[in-house]
């Protein structure tokens, strides 16, 4: 298995794409923006015309933004249904909802294709480094057939159950990362009114029991909020809690937490868009 299409080339789907093109898989790859299509000509690989120039291939990878975006590339007119071979692997790495990475799966099954659910975590740096946790729905056998290249990919390669699954849990990582965030800016702003410095609470939180992948990150974070613009990682988590959200009301889970913060993510990139 050496041939590896990917569908997206943007700030998750380019590093990877070039991480496998250094354990010498032949990589080829569709955006609809140039400059992306040409850093992967740059380090080796084929800059496709298309998406369905993309999809010829042994394994394709879909790593777009959005549901719809995910829809239209594998099931619309031109799309990976139409051009990959029959037989070939179809992992979806977006995160996109339970209820549509099942619709995906179902339609690359009726199609011949295999087909992952595996949803990453990690963010740019780790993509870069080749070292994401990436979550796995679907089954042992494709889990197997896909290690090769998923472990060029990330460190950690959690298989949690069948599809579905895996966007399940990465549902609760994006859940529990906007909670946190949203407690951390609060408390933030309570301390300053009391005379804390920043750093000093973040320093003592660090070895606390509150302490969180938000706290031991607050520069990260911190970037999130005060460089904040339209598309960029708060709006991932809104487009995420909303989807969580929308997966806790079609299982009629009680979910009020989830709720709140969804709301709340969503009026914070209001507030900073003003």
């Amino acid at each position: 298995m050496k041939t590896v299409g990917i569908i997206g080339l943007g700030e998750m789907g380019l590093p990877m794409a070039l991480n496998l093109r250094k354990r010498e898989f032949e990589v080829r790859g569709y955006d609809i923006r140039e400059e992306a299509r040409r850093a992967l000509g740059n380090a080796g690989g084929r800059a496709a015309d298309s998406v369905g120039s993309a999809a010829e291939a042994e394994v394709v990878i879909v790593m777009v933004r959005t549901p719809a975006q995910a829809e239209a590339v594998v099931l619309g007119e031109g799309g990976v249904l139409e051009h990959a071979p029959s037989g070939a692997l179809l992992i979806v790495m977006s995160t996109v909802g339970v209820a549509c990475m099942r619709r995906l799966g179902e339609a690359a099954k009726a199609g011949g294709l295999g087909f992952l659910d595996a949803p990453v975590s990690g963010g740019r740096a780790r993509a870069e480094d080749g070292t994401l946790t990436i979550i796995i729905g679907g089954t042992p056998a494709e889990v197997a057939r896909a290690k090769p290249v998923l472990d060029a990919l990330g460190s950690r390669l959690a298989h949690v159950g069948e599809v579905g699954a895996g966007t399940a849990v990465k549902m609760a990582n994006q859940t529990l990362l906007t909670v946190s965030l949203l407690a951390a800016r609060e408390m933030a702003a309570v301390a300053e009114t009391a005379g804390v410095p920043l750093e000093t609470m973040w320093d003592v939180l660090r070895t606390c029991t509150g302490t969180t992948w938000v706290v031991e990150n607050w520069s990260v974070v911190s970037g999130w909020i005060e460089g904040y613009r339209p598309g960029s990682s708060l709006d991932i988590l809104v487009k995420d809690t909303g989807l969580a959200l929308d997966l806790a009301r079609d299982a009629g889970v009680p979910a009020p937490v989830l709720g709140l913060a969804s709301q709340m993510i969503r009026a914070l990139t209001r507030d900073l868009a003003r």
